[in-house]
């Protein structure tokens, strides 16, 4: 099968735009796919289709090796031909939130989006209450992604907005953070990795898949996807996560993990797979 482009160049403008490495185009063109499949798959079922971003940036990056501009994840999900009706976007840089809210201004005027200035674990809670009640009238469905350069975010901020119906997108950054940081993670002391898994007796089993020849990553990611199957996300999550590596020197950096309670999101999720990115193969 023939694989898919689609369109996220972006023209330059004086607003901040970080630059980032060759292998985050493949992630953006990723999450535009699946945005625009979701967005126009579930408009005539839920009469209110919600949009989080928790590390939104400014809306533009530039390609380090190619000094390419590319629209970043907020403007990628108003750039469809079924938008959402609503958009909540988070940073904790102001400067980010500024430069955003210009170009949200510029080229999608008009729609319904809030910003919220703070780390997204400690203002979810005030992110939430801009929700519309759903009802059985008021029909609701969100779609978070999550992009964090760590493993910042915090499994708690998971359960909070899983009082709502919720497909997540997440970057679980378990090898540029947890695999580099695995001794300093160790430490009694630390709480890093409690935070991410909701678990602070993840050691006792650290230790013993440790002893088994399992890596830290491995063990990280095996121990997210369980905790989502906890909350109800559907098992097949584990063969459908897709390994984002370096481009210079093909080295490991972030699993993109999808996560639903819906078979038809993974309808929509394979179709990504198939026509954008090879399917990765089920971690071991």
């Amino acid at each position: 099968m023939g694989r898919k482009r689609f369109d996220i160049i972006a023209t330059e403008d004086r607003l901040l735009t970080p630059s980032v490495g060759a292998w985050a185009e493949k992630k953006y063109r990723l999450l535009h796919y699946y945005d625009r499949l979701f967005a126009t798959g579930i408009k005539n079922r839920f009469r209110h289709r919600v949009y989080f971003d928790l590390f939104s940036g400014p809306g533009k990056a530039l390609i380090e090796q190619t000094g390419k501009t590319v629209y970043t994840s907020p403007l990628l999900a108003m750039n469809l031909p079924d938008q959402f009706t609503k958009y909540l976007f988070c940073d904790e840089r102001e400067d980010f939130l500024e430069s955003l809210k210009s170009r949200v201004e510029t080229h999608f005027d008009g729609v319904d989006a809030e910003y919220f200035n703070g780390d997204c674990n400690t203002e979810i809670t005030r992110i939430l209450r801009k929700l519309p009640p759903p009802s059985r009238r008021n029909t609701m469905l969100t779609f978070c992604f999550v992009d964090p350069f760590n493993l910042e975010f915090k499994f708690s901020t998971v359960q909070a907005l899983n009082s709502f119906r919720v497909d997540f997108l997440i970057l679980l950054a378990t090898d540029m953070d947890g695999a580099r940081n695995r001794v300093e993670y160790e430490l009694p002391t630390n709480t890093r990795i409690d935070e991410f898994l909701g678990d602070r007796d993840w050691r006792i089993q650290w230790q013993i898949e440790k002893n088994l020849g399992i890596s830290f990553s491995t063990f990280l990611l095996n121990s997210f996807a369980d905790r989502m199957i906890g909350l109800d996300y559907l098992p097949k999550s584990r063969s459908r996560m897709v390994h984002i590596r370096s481009d210079d020197r093909n080295l490991p950096l972030y699993r993109l993990a999808f996560f639903s309670k819906h078979d038809l999101a993974y309808t929509f999720w394979d179709k990504v797979l198939d026509n954008v990115l090879e399917p990765e193969l089920p971690f071991e």
